[in-house]
Protein backbone atom coordinates (compact mmCIF):
# COMPACT_ATOMS: atom_id res chain seq x y z
CA UNK A 1 0.00 0.00 0.00
CA UNK A 2 1.44 3.37 -0.96
CA UNK A 3 0.09 5.28 2.06
CA UNK A 4 0.48 3.94 5.62
CA UNK A 5 -2.99 5.30 6.32
CA UNK A 6 -4.47 2.79 3.84
CA UNK A 7 -4.29 -0.02 6.38
CA UNK A 8 -6.50 1.94 8.81
CA UNK A 9 -8.84 2.91 5.97
CA UNK A 10 -9.16 -0.72 4.83
CA UNK A 11 -10.07 -1.73 8.39
CA UNK A 12 -12.79 0.94 8.60
CA UNK A 13 -14.45 0.45 5.21
CA UNK A 14 -16.97 -2.18 6.32
CA UNK A 15 -18.19 0.06 9.14
CA UNK A 16 -18.29 2.95 6.67
CA UNK A 17 -20.49 1.00 4.25
CA UNK A 18 -22.75 -0.22 7.06
CA UNK A 19 -23.24 3.34 8.34
CA UNK A 20 -21.62 2.44 11.67
CA UNK A 21 -18.58 4.71 11.44
CA UNK A 22 -18.72 7.96 13.46
CA UNK A 23 -19.19 11.12 11.35
CA UNK A 24 -15.70 12.44 12.14
CA UNK A 25 -14.12 9.21 10.92
CA UNK A 26 -16.34 9.24 7.82
CA UNK A 27 -15.08 12.68 6.83
CA UNK A 28 -11.47 11.59 7.32
CA UNK A 29 -12.06 8.42 5.33
CA UNK A 30 -13.82 10.31 2.52
CA UNK A 31 -10.88 12.75 2.29
CA UNK A 32 -8.50 9.81 1.96
CA UNK A 33 -10.73 8.14 -0.63
CA UNK A 34 -10.84 11.30 -2.72
CA UNK A 35 -7.41 10.54 -4.17
CA UNK A 36 -6.28 7.04 -3.14
CA UNK A 37 -6.84 4.67 -6.06
CA UNK A 38 -5.99 1.45 -4.14
CA UNK A 39 -8.51 2.28 -1.40
CA UNK A 40 -11.15 3.30 -3.95
CA UNK A 41 -10.65 -0.05 -5.73
CA UNK A 42 -10.90 -1.94 -2.45
CA UNK A 43 -14.09 -0.04 -1.54
CA UNK A 44 -15.65 -0.99 -4.88
CA UNK A 45 -14.68 -4.64 -4.36
CA UNK A 46 -16.19 -4.56 -0.88
CA UNK A 47 -19.42 -3.04 -2.23
CA UNK A 48 -19.65 -5.77 -4.89
CA UNK A 49 -19.02 -8.51 -2.33
CA UNK A 50 -21.58 -7.06 0.06
CA UNK A 51 -24.19 -6.86 -2.71
CA UNK A 52 -23.55 -10.50 -3.70
CA UNK A 53 -23.93 -11.64 -0.10
CA UNK A 54 -27.26 -9.82 0.26
CA UNK A 55 -28.53 -11.42 -2.97
CA UNK A 56 -27.91 -14.93 -1.68
CA UNK A 57 -29.20 -14.29 1.82
CA UNK A 58 -28.92 -16.73 4.66
CA UNK A 59 -28.95 -20.47 4.16
CA UNK A 60 -29.73 -23.19 6.64
CA UNK A 61 -26.75 -25.39 7.35
CA UNK A 62 -27.56 -28.75 8.92
CA UNK A 63 -25.93 -29.61 12.22
CA UNK A 64 -23.06 -32.08 11.92
CA UNK A 65 -23.79 -35.65 12.98
CA UNK A 66 -23.29 -36.33 16.69
CA UNK A 67 -20.69 -39.02 15.99
CA UNK A 68 -18.60 -36.50 14.03
CA UNK A 69 -18.71 -34.01 16.89
CA UNK A 70 -17.75 -36.77 19.32
CA UNK A 71 -14.86 -37.94 17.12
CA UNK A 72 -13.52 -34.40 16.71
CA UNK A 73 -13.77 -33.69 20.44
CA UNK A 74 -11.95 -36.94 21.20
CA UNK A 75 -9.21 -36.14 18.68
CA UNK A 76 -8.67 -32.65 20.11
CA UNK A 77 -8.50 -33.98 23.66
CA UNK A 78 -6.01 -36.68 22.61
CA UNK A 79 -3.80 -34.15 20.84
CA UNK A 80 -3.96 -31.82 23.84
CA UNK A 81 -3.00 -34.65 26.21
CA UNK A 82 -0.13 -35.70 23.95
CA UNK A 83 1.10 -32.11 23.76
CA UNK A 84 0.99 -31.77 27.56
CA UNK A 85 2.98 -35.01 28.00
CA UNK A 86 5.67 -33.88 25.57
CA UNK A 87 6.09 -30.47 27.15
CA UNK A 88 6.20 -27.01 25.61
CA UNK A 89 9.51 -27.46 23.78
CA UNK A 90 8.57 -30.69 22.01
CA UNK A 91 8.82 -30.58 18.24
CA UNK A 92 5.43 -30.47 16.55
CA UNK A 93 4.55 -32.15 13.27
Amino acid sequence: MPDPKCKRVFAALSEFLDGELPARNCRELERHLSDCKPCIAYLETLKTTSKACRQYGEIDVPAPPADLISALRSRVLNLRAKSNRQGPLARRR
